[in-house]
């Protein structure tokens, strides 16, 4: 059984509707054998399905058409099966700021079930009936509810079937070429693109007329119109003409109410044709929603106030792309033409561009300029957050006027940052420039000494142009006019007598005074300036064409100027020309894509800002494809940060510290971030290899080091005398071996072994801490055993030699001194020689003892060294030869396995 709250359910809940009317709803119930023809009937009267299920859908009629319609299907319903109830009941659709549609109705109707009978059925709600008793052919009567409906007096339809029931509904189709009628390009384009639309009037047989470049055509029923516009919307598409048929046109789709189908018709609409976007068709969001499937309802820009369902909007093709496929971006009403009426002048201001105020109420006469990474900044901010800035600087515009400026640009948010944006498309033409321009000669400041001011009275009066008041004008042109006369080759005065026209809105004098200045200035840069400004007033005064050729010859002059390339792009787009402007637009966010927020924040290309939209999606997804596929190798980073460093390590903490930043930024959905991450994860990826390679090496030096210092320690305690006592120093000595050993085995590039070998360092270092304390103990006994034993020999030696002259000698001076003329050796020795020889035992011992102290000091550092060698020596001579056995075992090895091998 069908349940409206099943319906109401699956609605968007609609808390700040955009845009709200009263009408009619129906709620359809069926069954599942029930005709197309209730579905098609209900779509050609006018009606907008809201939301559908398999045995029910809900409508809304904007006008009473909806009792039209269901006369036909009651009609229609006698002489067919018709298996469907309907309820009809008045209620509010509401529309947010995404779109989406709701209901927003009475809640003792919201509960409600139905059960369809085999007939027909409709039940009509005593409001929806209240002043409907006049309609032809149709009258009300009772009729009981049924259960599970809501307990009110419903009432059912009684038709005449002799009346037709015809719809009320209909429009009329104004279509209108770009373009000067004299233009040999317009002529030819304009006529075979006229061919190619009256072919679609002729084949639905539509009435028409031409009058100035207008094309009228009526259009009797709302089929009719969905079939014109998808064919025209087909026809305009470019892609699907052929050269030289294709121009672009505005087309607008208006109801008929009190129109005349005559000439006054275009007229009578009240629009501005000159600021209207060309090939897809303008028509009120009422209309626009009742084309059904296959058309995108596509928003002008957002508006603070509360948008009507008669207000205009776009309509285009699914299958386009350029709904779908346009970057979702919604302009503020009040930086755009879009308020003005048809009979409203169509310039705008000099300084900054925006169309809602004149160069006098400027706010970048008293703002300071922005910063000079301003765009870099606003390729930061996301979005969400730009139309957001919009909405607010609509809502600051809207309460505040021009003095809004003041309290966006106060801030230091988003919405700040892209005033300062908008206001920063035109810097060339803006007076709070000037001063810097004539210092730096339009060159940027490279750095070093500033530049100063001259003598020239240009300075002070460009002071009080800045600060001067509407009534201070006059007596300041007094004053330049008579600064010009003592002055007057200085270009500079010329130039502010043009700034002040411009500020009293006398273009025309403010020209010949840019000319003029022009004239006066030697500097080549100078002079293109001069032009640029003429320029800039051609295009405030809507002379587009004079404009583009003037943009053209300063660019001949400074090719590098891009600001007058954009300005010339803003010129095309303005006449309506954006096709022509794709290619430029292209190339220019290609060299560049900071340009890629100019063309998406400047107010000034609202007349081509679908198709420019359209361009740069292009950009866009390829841009955002890039960067998602960066996001995964951003945690690709992560990782293998992680594996590689440990998180107290100093590089993990900085590297990480930048990948979180990169992460962030990778989500914020602007054009430039989207390159800067591609860009950024390429430099942290090349700044962490760069880190693990320099991590790696000192890694391998740090064992090197180990190495050297082991085997020191190794040859210290090599020539020890009692290895015995060696044995919790050998344990130590041979785990830092097997470390070291470990180390030299891994492969110090894959992160798993280096974070094995690193963590192996901290045991390593207490070992070797260990190793010198105990060395130190080693060295004692090593060296004082060697040091003994080199004294004890020497010792030894001369003890014997001095021992074998005391036994010897005195007893041959004794009993052979007389034969041997030692009498007077004998005389000495006296009575008691054996007395005197144990003295010279005595004297022998002593003096061998210090001999051999003093020789075994003065030869054991040498000698040392030599055991030391020789020991180092004859291990590697065992290590050699235990390499060479290793070498020839895997010889023989190898031998044996190829002879095996062989047949």
């Amino acid at each position: 059984m069908p349940r409206l709250s099943s319906l109401l359910s699956r609605l968007p809940e609609i808390k700040n509707a955009r845009m709200a009317t009263m009408g009619h709803v129906l709620w359809v119930c069926r069954q599942e054998n029930c005709s197309s023809a209730l579905h098609q009937t209900l779509l050609n009267y006018g009606g907008m399905q809201v939301m559908a299920e398999e045995d029910q859908s809900l409508w809304f009629f904007f006008t009473d058409d909806v009792f039209l319609a269901l006369a036909r299907l009651i009609i229609w319903g006698n002489f067919n099966a018709l298996p469907a109830c309907i309820e009809l009941f008045p209620s509010r659709l509401q529309f947010d700021n995404k779109g989406r549609a709701g209901i927003d109705m009475d809640n003792s109707l919201q509960t409600q079930e139905m059960l369809v009978n085999e007939r027909f059925e409709v039940f009509v709600h005593p409001k929806s009936r209240e002043g409907k008793k006049g309609l032809p052919g149709i009258d009300f009567e009772p009729i009981s509810s049924r259960q599970g409906m809501s307990p009110v007096d419903w009432a059912a339809i009684r038709v005449d079937s002799r009346m037709p029931y015809a719809s009320t509904q209909a429009w009329f189709i104004v279509i209108h070429p770009l373009g000067s009628p004299l233009d040999k390009r317009f002529q030819s384009g304009w006529e075979g693109m006229f061919k190619r639309i009256d072919g679609i009037l002729q084949t639905h047989k539509m009435k028409s007329i031409v009058h100035e470049n207008f094309l009228m055509a009526a259009v009797d029923n709302l089929l009719m119109l969905r079939t014109f516009l998808r064919d025209y919307l087909q026809c305009a598409a470019k892609e699907n003409l052929e050269q030289g048929d294709y121009w672009p046109c505005v087309c607008v789709a208006a109801d008929r109410k009190n129109l005349n189908f005559n000439a006054e018709l275009p007229k009578k609409i009240g629009l501005q044709w000159d600021n209207l976007m060309p090939n897809y068709p303008y028509i009120s969001y009422r209309n626009a929603y009742l084309l059904g499937e296959g058309f995108i309802v596509k928003d002008l820009k957002y508006s603070g106030e509360q948008a009507s369902m008669d207000s205009w909007c776009n309509v285009l093709l699914d299958d386009q792309g350029a709904g779908t496929d346009s970057i979702p971006l919604l302009m503020a009403s009040r930086l755009t033409a879009g308020g003005r009426t048809s009979g409203e002048s169509a310039s705008g201001c000099f300084y900054c561009g925006i169309q809602s105020h004149r160069a006098r109420e400027c706010p970048t006469r008293s703002c300071m300029p922005g910063p000079p990474d301003l765009w870099e900044k606003l390729g930061a901010v996301d979005l969400d957050e730009i139309n957001e800035g919009f909405r607010r600087i609509e809502g600051a515009l809207s309460k505040s006027g021009n003095a809004g400026y003041g309290e966006l640009l106060a801030g230091e948010d988003a919405t700040a940052l892209l005033t300062q944006a908008v206001l920063a498309n035109t810097p060339l033409s803006q007076l709070r420039h000037v001063e810097r321009y004539w210092l730096t000669r339009m060159h940027e400041s490279e750095g070093g000494e500033q530049p100063q001011h001259d003598d020239s009275p240009c300075w002070k009066l460009l002071r009080t142009l800045l600060t001067a008041t509407a009534e201070n004008l006059p007596e300041l042109e007094k004053r330049i006019a008579e600064t010009i006369l003592h002055h007057q080759r200085d270009s500079r005065l010329r130039m502010l007598q043009g700034f002040l026209q411009v500020e009293k809105n006398d273009l025309p004098r403010a020209s010949n005074a840019f000319r003029e200045a022009a004239g006066l200035t030697p500097i080549p840069a100078f002079q293109a300036w001069h032009e640029y400004l003429q320029a800039r007033l051609w295009e405030e005064s809507g002379h587009y064409s004079q404009a583009i050729e003037q943009y053209s010859q300063v660019l001949r002059v400074m090719p590098d100027w891009h600001d007058v390339l954009y300005r010339g792009i803003v010129c095309r787009v303005k006449m309506g020309f954006a096709e022509q402007t794709l290619d430029q637009i292209g190339k220019l966010v290609k060299e560049d894509p900071l340009w890629f927020n100019r063309f998406l924040t400047d107010p000034a290309l609202e007349r081509g800002q679908l198709q420019i939209l359209t361009t740069l999606h292009e950009f866009w997804t390829k841009a955002r494809q890039s960067a998602e596929t960066e996001h995964v190798n951003i945690n690709e980073l992560e990782e293998r940060l992680k594996r590689w460093f440990s998180p107290e390590h100093p590089a993990y903490m900085l590297m990480e510290k930048k990948l979180r930043a990169l992460a962030a930024l990778s989500g914020i959905k602007n054009y430039v971030a989207f390159l800067r991450v591609k860009e950024e994860r390429k430099t942290l990826e090349a700044e962490l290899n760069e880190k693990i390679r320099v991590e790696v090496e000192e890694l391998r030096e740090q064992y090197k080091n180990y190495l050297t210092v082991l085997q020191g320690i190794r040859d210290e305690a090599s020539w020890f005398p009692f290895p015995g006592a060696l044995r919790e120093f050998s344990a130590e000595f041979n785990e830092c071996a097997g470390i070291i050993n470990r180390a030299y085995a891994c492969d110090f590039n894959e992160a798993e072994s280096f974070q094995t070998v690193r963590s192996a360092i901290p045991r390593m270092m207490k070992l070797l801490r260990s190793l010198k304390k105990r060395l130190k103990f080693l060295r004692m006994v090593r060296d004082g055993t060697l040091f003994g034993l080199i004294m004890a020999k020497t010792f030894i030696f001369l003890e014997i030699i001095g021992l074998a002259f005391c036994f010897i000698g005195v007893p041959a001076v004794v009993y052979f001194g007389d034969s041997l003329r030692l009498g007077w050796l004998q005389e000495i020795l006296g009575e008691n020689p054996w007395s005197v020889q144990k003295v010279l035992i005595a004297i022998v011992s002593i003096t061998s003892i210090g001999f051999a102290a003093l020789r075994s000091t003065l030869i054991f550092e040498r000698r040392r060294g030599k055991l030391l060698e020789k020991a180092r020596e004859q291990r590697e001579k065992s290590q050699q030869e235990r390499l060479e056995r290793i070498r020839r075992q895997r010889e023989m090895v190898d031998g044996q396995a190829k002879g095996e091998q062989t047949p």
